[in-house]
């Protein structure tokens, strides 16, 4: 493999900046524990200052965070015993204790066919967990538990209170201490004040532009963790939790990894494993040519994470798209470069 093999992927990205489709591109790929390749370029911040983007600069992750913070959690409770993927939400949550949740299952919530609807704007009148924990407990079913797939950011806040109501901690001290600290990756929730600053910029709100504050209003106004978003990390530490994935160091057996990618909603209206986007679901970006062992997921703010266990081949992309508002589609910048990737090392 030769360096200039990458330059279909440098030019994307270059175009993909100078269109101002995204401020700036962090983006990885390698083969198990091997990075093969990397790039970072472009910019952390443009709106309100220039800052060039860095290799260390930590990216608001966005919904990665449900596949790298709370479905890990989820899956380290089930390996010590402490739960079952088949326990009734009710079984952990005060708030759930209506007689009809104890039909959703927290494998329901991980594969999102719990009945839930997808998203409501709960910051508008309501701040904490609890809060959004009444509220969710009180929602009517968008569908039957188990009859639909509807990818809900509310079924992964009630996840991340699951994982605080089992461990007796915080759900970022609990992925910091079962997850990140013993992969070594720089992530985490709340960044402090001091590199808030030095994070890639998001959007800007009322003049303001957000660095190191979470994009998300929801998991603002729950506190800044939250089971859905607000798991900030860098490009090494993004690339580290894909090499668990395919690899064999890991925080996670390999009975708990092989698990999670099962497909689980066979016959409903998505592919989905415990947290994955599996290939052929409507969220699924990882294009062409990535294998149909592959899994994936996206974050809102332009982050995207997608492996092949079998292969061990995985890529990161990591982008603040946002920056410049909400309506910019990556999705074709996303499946363009896994095709790239997937022709080089497929």
């Amino acid at each position: 493999m030769d360096q200039r093999d990458w330059d279909k992927a440098l030019k994307l990205f270059e175009q993909a900046i100078d269109t101002r489709m995204v401020p700036g591109v962090a983006a990885a790929c390698g083969v198990r524990e091997r990075v093969l390749w990397k790039t970072v370029q472009g910019w952390a911040q443009i709106e309100g200052g220039r800052r060039a983007l860095q290799e260390d600069t930590r990216f608001d992750l966005a919904s990665l965070t449900k596949v790298m913070s709370t479905l890990p959690s989820i899956l380290v409770l089930a390996s010590q015993g402490q739960i079952s993927l088949e326990d009734p939400v009710s079984r952990y949550l005060s708030a759930f204790q209506d007689s009809r949740w104890d039909q959703v299952t927290l494998r329901h919530l991980l594969t999102h066919s719990g009945g839930l609807v997808s998203h409501r704007n709960y910051y508008e009148t309501r701040q904490g967990l609890d809060a959004y924990l009444a509220a969710i407990a009180s929602e009517p079913w968008d569908a039957e538990p188990g009859t639909q797939v509807s990818y809900s950011d509310l079924g992964f806040i009630t996840l991340g209170a699951v994982v605080e109501a089992v461990s007796g901690t915080t759900l970022d001290r609990f992925a910091q201490d079962m997850v990140f600290g013993p992969m070594g990756m720089e992530a985490g929730f709340r960044p402090e004040e001091s590199i808030r600053p030095t994070c890639a910029a998001t959007e800007m709100v009322e003049g303001t532009v957000l660095c190191g504050l979470v994009h998300d209003e929801n998991a603002r106004a729950i506190g800044g963790v939250a089971g859905h978003a607000g798991l900030f990390g860098t490009l090494d530490a993004v690339s580290r939790y894909a090499m668990a994935w395919t690899g064999v160091h890991s925080p996670l057996s390999p009975a708990a990894r092989r698990v999670a990618l099962r497909q689980y909603t066979t016959g409903l209206n998505g592919r989905r494993g415990l947290g994955w986007v599996l290939p052929g679901d409507s969220y699924d970006v990882g294009g062409d040519l990535w294998p149909d062992t592959g899994a994936g997921h996206t974050g809102f703010t332009g982050t995207s994470l997608q492996f092949d266990p079998v292969s061990g081949i995985w890529a990161v992309l990591l982008t603040n798209r946002v920056h410049f508002g909400r309506g910019t589609n990556i999705n074709p910048l996303r499946r363009r470069f896994h095709n790239i990737v997937m022709a080089i090392l497929g």
